[in-house]
């Protein structure tokens, strides 16, 4: 059963690449950009997605830009949606004045968190919507077992969230300066959840996970912060191994590079690795020039490329036919 009510949307093959989406999802009207390749590359084709979520007072289009994830979909023959939250940000941390929205990832953020906002749900029906509807339209399918989530910031705690709860939809996560939040967190109100990754027919599955995360992160601090509820990263990811069925201890170095330090716990669909960044800020690394400054709150490295490497991590773990 679908679980959306169309409201608007712009599906026209025709030279642009991106689809402004509108559907209704929990009774709001949400938004959306799919962002789609060459149509010619996809064709008759059945291709991945990545669901790719914004940082806490930014907006769909801007993750676009931070990311530059559709010059490399251009490439490699991926979609990315890019889902817009609902509720207006509510800020008082070093990030810049607020333009635009939030994400309810659970312990973060506001305002999304505390009115509860129905996030999970929507992305849910935004991918339903991109496998039924607009691949219909432009002749391609999403491959079912291809399916991913990342994000930055908020987005990060978000594509953790998602992570838990719609396991039988992604195949792996990636969030990048935002663990993995579930608890209460009563700085700004909280929408608590568990964290259970389950297939469709319940069975318990393993989420593979990247988490890339700055040492220097005065907004989300790598060392947790007990003002504003968020955990120590490597104890949220270490949940993720536990859940995974690998041990917290013993991670091994998969990627070193400068300021860039990527240990790993377990192997194939069962692999948690954390990518630490020595003097990185609160930021995206690999960002194309003003937005990855080298100091600062936001300092950001070019000693990995967040989104290659993402990439890369999503391409050898898709889910094999349960």
């Amino acid at each position: 059963m679908l679980h959306y009510v169309i409201a608007f949307a712009c599906v026209v093959v025709a030279s642009a690449k991106n689809y402004p989406i509108e559907l209704t999802s929990g009774g709001l009207k949400r938004k959306a950009i799919i962002y789609v390749p060459d149509l010619t590359l996809l064709s008759n084709r059945s291709v991945p997605a990545v669901v790719n979520f914004h940082a806490l007072s930014s907006t769909m289009e801007l993750q676009a830009e931070l990311t530059s994830m559709n010059a490399l979909a251009d490439k490699e023959g991926f979609i990315v949606i890019y889902p817009s939250g609902y509720w207006g940000a509510k800020i008082w941390t070093p990030l810049p004045s607020p333009i635009g929205y939030s994400f309810n990832a659970g312990g973060c953020c506001p305002e999304a968190s505390a009115k509860k906002a129905p996030d999970t749900d929507f992305t849910r029906d935004l991918v339903g919507y991109a496998q039924t509807i607009l691949a219909a339209d432009v002749h391609f399918t999403i491959d079912p077992l291809r399916i991913f989530a990342t994000g930055m910031s908020n987005g990060g705690f978000m594509a953790n969230r998602v992570g838990c709860e719609l396991a039988h939809i992604f195949a792996a996560i990636a969030p990048v300066s935002g663990p993995l939040m579930n608890e209460s967190a009563k700085t700004w109100g909280s929408d608590t959840f568990m964290c259970s990754p389950k297939l469709s027919n319940g069975a318990p599955v393993a989420m593979p996970v990247l988490h890339m995360h700055g040492l220097k992160d005065p907004v989300v601090p790598y060392k947790g912060s007990a003002l504003l509820g968020f955990p120590p990263v490597p104890l949220a990811v270490a949940k993720w191994a536990t859940m995974n069925g690998v041990g917290a201890e013993n991670a091994t170095i998969s990627y070193q590079h400068g300021q860039v330090t990527c240990k790993s716990r377990g192997s194939g669909q069962k692999n948690v690795t954390l990518c630490a960044i020595e003097g990185g800020g609160h930021s995206w690394p690999g960002a194309k020039g003003a937005l990855c400054p080298s100091s600062g709150p936001f300092a950001c490295t070019k000693d990995i490329d967040a989104t290659q490497q993402i990439w890369d991590f999503f391409k050898a773990h898709g889910r094999h036919s349960h």
